[in-house]
């Protein structure tokens, strides 16, 4: 954001220009004004929205040139000499670490007065600007960042320990008192400015305490440059501090403006406090360089959708301080100015010319793009897997994809493959999830704290995991979770005990899922240390998710609100990259009417049912289908054991079975569980 004075834009126009006016041009340059302030005597206060790559509009005379090039005035340019320039120089050296700016200018001034009252016009103007008046030196230099957008420092020579002053990274953890009297803690990455003994300087940032101009100041430095606006940056957020030069030196400062800006501060002084220069300090880098970029002119049209001739092209350049210099009848090579940072590429060009044009002025075209449908298998899986989930009574949620990395811990997995955010925005959200059980969770712990019971969620999004392969060293993989916990069935309306969720209602939600898919799944166990009862879910063998009960104790220190939920917890996860859509193959069912009959087996709790199932569905082409009607197990019965009961359907598709055929099949069957599995009729 930065505020502009109406007046004071008039005044550096020289031309009276309404202000409902300027406020229009603003608009259709592309900034949004946010605020108006009306003051007495027609004066108003406009905040506009600047963008981060405009740093040029952080000043009046920008917004003016802005202006001058919308309503085609002659800006009138300051005059940018030296005057006053003594002919006894005084001895003071300058050091530089070349790579920590682009430019460093320094002039030392001597026998300035101080004591001099700051102009009227000055004081009233930087007041309207919330800057309190301090002293004629400090208030020129606040002036010229508000008019100017250069910002500068001016250093009291007499309180500075030797005849020089270093540029370069702060080498010791320094106690710094800056001008405020707020004692800062500096670290090896800051940029400093030393003199002899001590940083005197914040580059960038604020000087320190030590050094501050006073009424008594007779010998000055003023320093304008443009450091590098990383480090400036980061140290401002690190400090939480920020002062009008590190809000335009982060943003960018135009470098070939830093020597304009000194000689413009200097005679400014001069002018006001008196004094007279004594020496003379200056550096630029090779990095200063004129910035020229190509630009096709068959482009300009292709992207803007218009049909505008090569000399309209020029002109809404050089409206706007770009120099065009013709190639061919197809090409242009074109200069950009020094403070626009923004412009790197063609196409920015392109964007300049199209605001210079009138967005208002390019007729809008309905887009035509060719496009051939092809259908996206996950998000039709997505589609499955919610509507089918919505069905069975479930609630979509949606949760953030960051977790606390003590996650990593809980479900014992290693953070060396997990992805850590290095610029978290708290400890809670350090981590991009690896799996959704925090998520799903969370969110049943929440309901549970307000109040929501017995609830059945799931929600579809991402997962993320290291893979050194990928550009970005990470990968995303889409996810389905669902979780469970509490009352399946309430009581009420003849039942008399409410029907808990439990294990079997997940693997049954799974099995009808997957049907839809036609797709094939099974169980096997993977002991988990936060889950109970806890499987894999395999499809070809391969792994394509996770199921189970989920032990509660593990995650209270995450989730205190997790002890309110006092019944069990069933969660299951699946990978959607490996769920597919297989063909559907119609089979007709037998005409012939079928034999149900059921088997009370006896068997080990570590026999799987799933075996049993297949070996009796195997047996006989005459078995038709294979269910579990019951679990059962009491004190009664040897530890370690349980009965299951087998319901099983026999049928033919070319004729009726008789009892004694099915008599005949069921015998041979059960001697053959009896044996392998060691199993008995209970």
């Amino acid at each position: 954001m930065f505020i502009v004075s109406y007046k004071w834009i008039i005044e550096i126009l020289g031309i009276n220009i309404k202000f409902n006016e300027i406020l229009k041009a603003l608009d259709l340059q592309g900034f949004e004004v946010k605020s108006i302030d009306d003051l007495e005597n027609d004066e108003h206060l406009v905040t506009i929205e600047v963008k981060a790559n405009r740093p040029d509009m952080l000043s009046h005379f920008g917004v003016a040139r802005e202006l001058a090039s919308f309503f085609n005035i002659d800006l009138p340019e300051p005059n940018f000499e030296f005057k006053s320039e003594a002919n006894k120089k005084i001895d003071f050296s300058f050091n530089i670490e070349k790579s920590l700016c682009d430019c460093y200018y320094a002039v030392c001034v001597d026998g300035i007065d101080n004591y001099v009252k700051t102009p009227e016009y000055m004081q009233k103007r930087l007041k309207l600007f919330g800057l309190d008046s301090i002293n004629a030196v400090v208030d020129i230099s606040n002036y010229i960042v508000l008019e100017y957008g250069q910002p500068s420092h001016i250093y009291d020579r007499d309180k500075l320990c030797g005849n020089c002053l270093s540029i370069c990274k702060n080498l010791n953890n320094n106690k710094f008192i800056d001008l405020s009297g707020k004692e800062l803690e500096l670290n090896q990455d800051d940029i400093v400015i030393r003199d002899s003994e001590d940083v005197v300087c914040v580059a960038g940032l604020i000087g320190s305490k030590k050094d501050a101009t006073d009424k008594n100041t007779k010998n000055i430095i003023i320093e304008s440059a443009t450091f590098s606006k990383i480090p400036i940056r980061v140290t401002s957020k690190r400090l939480r501090l920020s002062t009008l030069s590190s809000y335009r030196f982060e943003r960018g400062i135009d470098p070939k403006n830093s020597c304009n800006m000194i000689k413009l501060i200097t005679n400014k002084i001069i002018e006001i406090c008196g004094g007279s220069i004594t020496n003379k300090f200056e550096y630029k880098s090779g990095n200063i360089i004129d910035k020229t970029v190509p630009l096709n002119l068959n482009k300009v049209n292709k992207l803007l959708g218009t049909s505008l001739d090569t000399r309209t092209i020029i002109n809404c350049l050089e409206k706007y301080k770009f120099k065009c210099k013709r190639l061919d009848n197809d090409n242009l090579s074109v200069l950009v100015p020094s403070f626009r940072l923004d412009v790197e590429i063609e196409e920015d060009l392109i964007e300049e010319i199209a605001r210079s044009y009138g967005y208002d002025n390019i007729t809008p075209v309905n887009l035509c793009i060719p496009s051939v449908y092809r259908p996206n298998k996950m998000w039709e899986a997505c589609d499955v897997f919610r509507n089918a989930l919505i069905g069975f009574g479930f609630n979509e949620v949606i949760n953030y994809a960051f977790v606390p990395d003590e996650i990593c811990n809980v479900l014992n997995l290693e953070k060396s493959n997990c992805v850590i955010l290095q610029n978290a925005l708290s400890n809670l959200y350090n981590l991009m999830r690896p799996n959704m059980v925090y998520s799903l969770l969370n969110s049943l712990a929440y309901n549970y704290s307000v109040g929501n019971y017995n609830l059945s969620l799931f929600e579809i999004g991402r997962v993320y995991k290291k893979n050194e392969k990928s550009e970005t060293l990470s990968s995303e993989e889409d996810h389905v979770g669902f979780i469970i916990s509490g009352d399946n069935i309430c009581s009420g309306f003849g039942i008399t005990k409410p029907v808990k969720f439990d294990f079997y209602d997940l693997s049954s939600y799974l099995h009808n899922i997957f049907s839809q898919f036609n797709q094939n799944i099974e169980f096997e166990p993977k002991k988990l240390s936060w889950m109970r009862n806890s499987y894999d879910v395999l499809s070809n063998e391969e792994k394509i998710g996770f199921l189970g009960e989920i032990l509660k104790e593990n995650f209270i220190r995450l989730l205190p609100n997790i002890k309110l939920i006092k019944d069990s917890i069933f969660y299951c996860e699946i990978d959607l990259k490996n769920v597919n859509f297989h063909k559907r193959v119609l089979k007709c069912d037998s005409k012939y009417p079928s034999i149900v009959r059921q088997y009370n087996l006896v068997c080990k709790k570590s026999v799987r049912s799933k075996d049993m199932i297949d070996c009796i569905s195997s047996f006989d082409k005459s078995v038709n289908n294979v269910v579990i009607r019951d679990i059962y197990e009491d004190e009664k019965m040897i530890p370690g054991t349980h009965s299951l009961l087998f319901e099983v359907r026999y049928r033919l598709s070319d004729r009726t079975l008789s009892s004694d055929e099915v008599e005949l099949i069921e015998s041979r069957m059960l001697e053959e569980l009896f044996s392998k599995f060691s199993a008995k009729i209970k």
